[in-house]
């Protein structure tokens, strides 16, 4: 029962922490927010308690002064949940300079010590350097004028040593709390930075490897394929001839065809995002339309399909289906031996429905399986020495993510691979 108290009201705290927080704002803009909640939250339950104290021991003035600062603390918290962060600025800036000093000069109680903690502040909030050096300039002068006052005999009412000690304390310690938290915040936003650069220099690496790959690839076809054209073109072989040679560019051409497909893909879902569109998708339907798709495909290694699925529907987007079944199909093909088998089975529970894609080709080791998932790009040359770029399953894995789905794999060496669709019900 403590512990559910205690994370309610943990809870509570981290949510007027993030008062005015929206997603639009960038990350220092919402970390300068929750800097200026934090003091108000901290620093209000304190000025409440010397508000109690002063109103007991009769200084009514000063309390008065105190319950305005509670009231103007509330007040930036509410206008911070409007979306008000400029004003709040404005209001924190000028109205802790007016306060402060004024307590401080009509009551010597140490409160002048503040002013450093609202330079702090204003120098953690604004980017604008003459506002900055106004504000510097406005609270020195303030905190020196305040010392040579109170040189003179001139004073409204004191209050005890131990509250001048008190509240100067208070104002370190919020001038502590200000600069620790916006260095975290700051430690923290670099780290994202450096996390970010990583993950770039990987991406350029994975890009340069890839147009590399494709580049390697488109090579050879068009090489060979200019060549037969320049052979025709000046009559040293017959046109019966170059009808036998481009028939074995045939293959070569529908590889590279799979491939700028799966980079055109590829390269859409890296500048525009990957946006679902689900809907209630019959899986058998689907499955005999990617197999008419890839017939020709596996007619050329004489492997036939077999569609043992269910008539069950997911609900997900079909595009995403289809590529995955492609990819995955183009796959068992590249891999199964000539005269082979793929079988596609449905499973379902209540917690998901399972596409399954086997073949009975060479299958891969545990490292081969672990490398597929892990490195980007991996690819081995096929049964008939077919080439590929490794893009296809991590498109597969890409779009299955974005549609709710996940993609695993059973394999064994010659024995053939088994892919699992993952759709959740």
């Amino acid at each position: 029962m403590t512990n559910s108290a205690e994370s309610s009201a943990f809870g509570f705290f981290k949510k007027l922490l993030r008062l005015g927080v929206t997603p639009d704002l960038d990350y220092l803009e919402r970390k300068k927010i929750e800097v200026i909640n934090l003091v108000m939250l901290v620093n209000s339950p304190v000025i409440a308690l010397f508000l109690v104290l002063n109103f007991n021991n009769g200084a009514y003035l000063l309390a008065s002064l105190n319950l305005l600062s509670v009231l103007g603390n509330i007040m930036i918290l509410v206008l911070h949940h409007y979306g008000k962060k400029r004003e709040v600025r404005l209001i924190i800036s000028f109205s802790f300079l007016l306060i402060f000093s004024i307590e401080s000069i009509f009551f010597r109680n140490g409160t002048e010590y503040f002013l450093f903690t609202n330079l702090i502040i204003t120098l953690i909030l604004y980017n604008n350097r003459k506002f900055i050096y106004w504000m510097t300039f406005l609270n020195c002068t303030f905190f020196l004028g305040i010392k040579l006052v109170h040189s003179t005999s001139f004073y409204y009412a004191t209050v005890p040593h131990s509250r001048v000690i008190g509240n100067t304390a208070l104002s370190i310690a919020m001038s502590a709390i200000c600069m620790l938290y916006f260095k975290y915040q700051q430690s923290a936003l670099l780290l994202q930075i450096r996390e970010k650069n990583s993950e770039l220099e990987a991406m350029n690496k994975n890009k340069e490897k890839l147009f590399s790959i494709v580049a390697h690839d488109l090579r050879s076809p068009v090489a060979q394929l200019k060549s037969a054209l320049d052979l025709l073109n000046r009559d040293f072989i017959t046109p019966d001839e170059f009808r036998e040679m481009t028939s074995k560019l045939t293959k070569q051409i529908n590889d590279m065809q799979l491939n700028l497909n799966d980079l055109l893909l590829w390269s859409r879902s890296q500048m525009a995002g990957i946006v679902p569109s689900p809907e209630k998708v019959p899986v058998r339907a689907v499955v005999e339309e990617v197999i008419a798709l890839k017939t020709p495909l596996a007619n050329a290694k004489n492997i036939r399909f077999n569609n043992l699925t269910d008539d069950i529907y997911v609900w997900m987007d079909p595009d995403h289906l289809k590529l995955a079944l492609r990819n995955i199909f183009s796959n068992a093909i590249k891999f199964s031996y000539e005269n082979g088998l793929i079988e596609i089975t449905t499973s379902t529970s209540a917690a998901e429905a399972v596409i399954a894609i086997k073949d009975f080709g060479v299958g891969m080791n545990q490292e081969q399986v672990e490398r597929l998932f892990s490195d980007s790009f991996y690819s081995t040359k096929g049964t008939a020495q077919e080439k590929g770029t490794g893009l296809g399953l991590m498109l597969c894995r890409e779009f299955l993510q974005k549609s709710n789905a996940s993609l695993s794999v059973s394999s064994s060496k010659n024995a053939g691979s088994t892919f699992f669709i993952h759709i959740q019900a």
